[in-house]
């Protein structure tokens, strides 16, 4: 049993094409560097209707089942570092970040963070 991440963005108007070039350049980075693929994965983003502009961006990520939490936690806090950069590069949308049941809180200084940090 793992435990995931999952992150959804709405608003009214579809990705622009600068704003998705600048998702998929951020996506690739971050995928690219991330050091624990042996145990875990890299970020996923899910397929959606292009044509109903409500859900613009949308994923889930499991994060890597290890021994040692801290593997867990270290990938936990990459992945919310990569969705702060998403975040910055998406101009006016409604998000949700959660692991399973608990909703990360988003600050404007300092990004996506969990609860207690």
């Amino acid at each position: 049993m793992g435990i995931s991440i999952y992150y959804t963005c709405m608003r009214n108007h579809n990705l622009t094409s600068s704003e998705q070039q600048e998702i998929t350049a951020i996506i690739d980075k971050y995928n690219a560097g991330f050091e624990m693929k042996d145990i875990g994965e890299t970020f996923y983003v899910y397929d959606y209707d292009q044509e109903e502009p409500t859900v613009i961006f949308a994923g889930s990520t499991k994060l890597p089942l290890s021994d040692n939490f801290e593997d867990t936690l270290q990938a936990l806090f990459y992945w919310l570092t990569c969705l702060t950069d998403i975040r910055r590069s998406i101009t006016n949308g409604d998000w949700h970040v959660h692991l399973d049941d608990t909703d990360a809180i988003w600050d404007e200084e300092t990004g996506w963070h969990m609860p207690g940090d």
